[in-house]
């Protein structure tokens, strides 16, 4: 692939999963803590996603028009709660980093991508983009707005040679992802439901995410793809 993607939660399970499959390109990622080992093609920048002008100085002061892609993986779900329990600051919080970041970003890439006829953003969703999720309401609500977003940015901007795609993962094995289940027993509820009768591993979002990043996939936009095993098409 030979590009410049730029990456947020480039440090999580499913973002360095993604950094190591497409090991042919240069990445950018912006978390808040590195991983203990970087790779080779990989630098790391130390941004809070809920604060506004840390975004704006690496927009203004980061050569970003060298950037030819953008994926946004980072995510946050905060603690299970009922609405009447979630404060006016975890909702901010959530909907900072799970989308109001990713519009930030993308809006000063998107003129740049014109110019070139060529950008590929994608972003890591959920199978709660498609499903409501009760304890959970501003993160599936996020990530609902989230693919909302995705398929507006194809239609705006797709006849310039740019291509709007998301990633709805299922249960993954990750930190954020199942382990958190296992605690109350949730797993094997998931696995009865689950048509695969299995849990997902980064490794299967990197690929498609390889995918969708490619100059080669150039008539897929818009589209929310589910690697979740089955368990929303039933």
């Amino acid at each position: 692939m030979n590009e410049n993607i730029l990456i947020t939660g480039g440090s999580g399970g499913i973002g360095s999963a993604i950094i190591s499959e497409i090991s042919d390109s240069r990445f950018m990622n912006l978390d808040l803590r590195s991983r203990q080992q970087l790779f080779e093609n990989e630098t790391f920048y130390s941004i809070d996603l809920t604060s506004e002008e840390q975004i704006h100085n690496f927009n203004n002061t980061t050569s970003i028009e060298t950037i030819t892609g953008y994926i946004h993986c980072a995510g946050f779900g905060g603690p299970f709660l009922t609405l009447d329990e979630v404060d006016e600051s975890l909702w901010k919080k959530v909907f900072d980093i799970n989308i109001n970041s990713a519009y930030l970003i993308l809006k000063k890439l998107l003129p740049i991508w014109k110019k070139k006829s060529y950008g590929r953003f994608l972003a890591i969703a959920s199978s709660q983009s498609i499903v409501g999720a009760k304890l959970s309401v501003p993160y599936s609500s996020s990530k609902h707005a989230l693919v909302g977003f995705v398929k507006s940015i194809a239609d705006e901007w797709g006849e310039f040679g740019i291509t709007s795609n998301a990633i709805s993962p299922g249960y993954i094995q990750t930190q954020m992802g199942i382990q958190e289940s296992e605690k109350n027993g949730h797993l094997e509820e998931v696995l009865f439901k689950t048509p695969s009768k299995k849990i997902g591993s980064p490794e299967d979002i990197a690929k498609v995410a390889k995918l969708l990043m490619s100059r080669e996939t150039t008539y897929v936009n818009g589209a929310n793809w589910t690697v979740d095993g089955g368990i929303t098409s039933i």
